[in-house]
């Protein structure tokens, strides 16, 4: 996801708009994120990124994408994210977001698993004892900071 990604940040989601396509025959929802922290590509923290994705709702019709991230104003998450930043989209639905919360105990900030809703995940080998596909613990904020900021340096082969 980091190669595939145009841009990594975290980010507070400030608001989450749905309305008809220009036919109105699908529903987009609208998503502004301010960026807290940019670690991959050319936004800066205080700046605005759109993603604009299918699904939403709009009066009483309700159109979903199963796999698809869900925001909700007011939350903070990691994303990974292709397009230009007024209509980006999610890379690898919702793997792509990872919301982040401060945990009450110790005040770190941490990253948790993608929500999973939708989504059915099945092994093509009998029996395989391989690592699962989602991790089932959260990450400290820090230590995925890290690990994706040296991601970026070696994909750019420095």
């Amino acid at each position: 996801m980091v190669q595939r990604a145009d841009h990594i940040a975290v980010v507070d989601v400030v608001s989450v708009k749905a309305a008809w396509d220009d036919k109105h025959e699908r529903i987009l929802t609208t998503v502004d994120l301010a960026v807290v922290e940019a670690w991959k590509g050319p936004m800066a923290a205080a700046s605005h990124i759109k993603v604009v994705q299918t699904g939403g709702t709009v009066g009483d019709m309700h159109m979903v994408v199963f796999g698809m991230s869900r925001f909700t104003v007011g939350e903070r998450a990691l994303v990974f994210l292709q397009g230009a930043p007024d209509a980006a989209r999610v890379v690898g639905m919702a793997q792509g977001k990872r919301p982040i919360q401060k945990d009450g105990a110790t005040g770190r900030w941490l990253v948790h698993v993608p929500d999973r809703a939708g989504a059915s995940f099945v092994r093509t080998t009998p029996g395989s004892t391989s690592l699962p596909i989602f991790e089932h613990n959260a990450r400290s904020l820090d230590d995925v900071r890290t690990e994706v900021r040296d991601l970026v340096i070696k994909a750019n082969g420095r």
